[in-house]
């Protein structure tokens, strides 16, 4: 057995289906309510994520400079200039050019000491002038990379190179 239908027929005899204004403005009122609380979170998420993103840029850079010097039989000296030039920059031996690499506004570079800072990848992978940047040697050598998210939060991104080769960075927010 069918249940009849709780809608009146329309003018023209058939039975009005859809959704009423009601709840259609009801759904477009949580619709709006969810977009108020997200919006403002993905603000802070694009600049962590462009913050990062410049961090990863710089990492594959440092390294990438370290692995020509081993492959091209060549020393590099990657120069790091803290604000107001705020660049990092290196002689690529392939393109015969040294190629320098701003940051992007809101992110800055600072060295200690605070003069450019200039660590050498040497043909044999190791690297001069190493930093051990630690709470525990907080004057050592170091770059670090920071970009204000909010008025809460700071991204920096600390890189340390050792006398092996290896180079890594810590991130701090």
């Amino acid at each position: 057995m069918r249940m009849p239908s709780t809608r009146r027929p329309d003018s023209s005899g058939r039975r009005a289906s859809g959704f009423s204004l009601a709840e259609m403005l009801a759904v477009l009122a949580i619709i709006a309510i969810i977009v108020l609380v997200i919006l403002p979170n993905f603000g802070d998420f694009a600049k962590s994520w462009r913050a990062r993103s410049t961090a990863d840029d710089m990492l594959a850079a440092i390294r990438g400079a370290r692995q020509m010097a081993i492959t091209m039989h060549q020393n590099i000296t990657i120069t790091f200039t803290p604000a107001p030039a705020n660049t990092y920059s290196y002689f690529h031996p392939i393109q015969k050019k040294t190629v320098t690499i701003k940051m992007p506004a809101q992110t800055v570079i600072t060295t200690n000491p605070t003069a450019a800072y200039a660590p050498v990848m040497n043909t044999n992978g190791s690297i001069t002038s190493p930093s051990s940047p630690s709470p525990s040697a907080p004057t050592a050598n170091f770059v670090r990379v920071a970009t204000i998210i909010n008025g809460n939060r700071t991204d920096r991104y600390t890189f340390g190179f050792s006398t092996a080769g290896q180079i890594s960075y810590t991130v701090t927010h």
